[in-house]
């Protein structure tokens, strides 16, 4: 789903209607918080919109500078309308973003890392890189990895699991 120019999904008849603490986009509603990302999957500059009873705002992730990676904006409330974005629901990961990478189909490790979504500051070592921890996978993200492989015919790739702990599932984004 898109806005700004329509080139998502090629449709240039986009109807976008904002209100408080939701979007509704062609007629399907999106509550807050929910993400914007660009189509452009090159562009990192992913913003979180938040809902009225958790004070607004905006929190706009992009790519690592220094030792940041997200800012958070309490006046900005509306979407961008400057170009062409998917708008999904915001998934709460308990602060923790896992970052998996494959080689074939029965080979995957996988890293777990503060979310820039936390509090925008990038954890790093003595060294200077980003602190990560190694993560042992369930049978079930195992499955979810294998498929991306097989699917996508990519034998190498590297992919983020996001870790729902309120039904014990994973999303890939």
């Amino acid at each position: 789903v898109s806005s700004g120019s329509g080139c998502g999904n090629g449709n240039n008849d986009q109807e976008l209607a904002e209100h408080d603490d939701h979007i509704e986009l062609n007629g399907i509603v999106i509550h807050k918080p929910f993400v914007e990302k660009p189509v452009d999957a090159d562009d990192h500059n992913i913003s979180i919109y938040l809902p009225s009873s958790a004070g607004g705002g905006c929190k706009k992730l992009f790519r690592k500078v220094g030792d940041r990676s997200s800012e958070f904006y309490p006046d900005i409330n509306e979407v961008r309308r400057d170009g062409s974005y998917i708008y999904e629901e915001f998934v709460e990961t308990q602060g923790t973003d896992v970052k998996m990478y494959t080689v074939g189909p029965e080979y995957g490790h996988a890293e777990a890392r503060k979310s820039p979504t936390v509090d925008g500051r990038v954890e790093r070592n003595a060294d200077g890189k980003e602190v990560r921890f190694p993560v042992i996978l369930t049978v079930r993200e195992k499955e979810i990895a294998r498929r991306i492989v097989l699917g996508f015919k990519q034998w190498v790739c590297g992919f983020d699991l996001l870790r729902v702990q309120e039904n014990d599932s994973s999303a890939v984004v």
